[in-house]
């Protein structure tokens, strides 16, 4: 298949194909004609199938209505919050100190700056 048609294939738009393909989230498996890309069927399924996700709250896979959990299956299981992902960094909290030669240094600032306007 061409991209076009894998892209139809696995009911995606031409171009989310294409930006799935350049972040490296897309099918791996291809074949190369000079500049052009193929794909084969087996490969594109190989791959909707590593992309299988069950619902974290559904304790058994195979309850979920029309699918069938097999042995041989890996399904992961995903739990997504909601939102804007946000950094694991900790936020560190800055001793009083800090802040009382901070204010110390900004006010010597402005009263050097107040002197050399009043010496003109």
């Amino acid at each position: 298949m061409t991209s076009r048609e894998a892209a139809e294939y696995l009911r995606l738009s031409y171009d989310a194909f294409r930006t799935m393909r350049s972040r490296n989230q897309g099918p791996t498996v291809f074949i190369a004609i000079g500049r052009r890309l193929r794909f084969r069927k087996r490969d594109l399924d190989a791959f909707l199938a590593s992309r299988v996700q069950c619902d974290a709250r559904v304790s058994d896979p195979g309850q979920i209505k029309g699918t069938s959990a097999a042995p041989d299956q890996t399904i992961v299981l995903a739990k997504r919050k909601r939102g804007r992902p946000r950094s694991t960094g900790q936020i560190v909290v800055m001793p009083v100190s800090v802040y009382v030669r901070a204010a110390a240094f900004l006010a010597l600032i402005i009263a050097v700056y107040l002197l050399s306007l009043s010496l003109f």
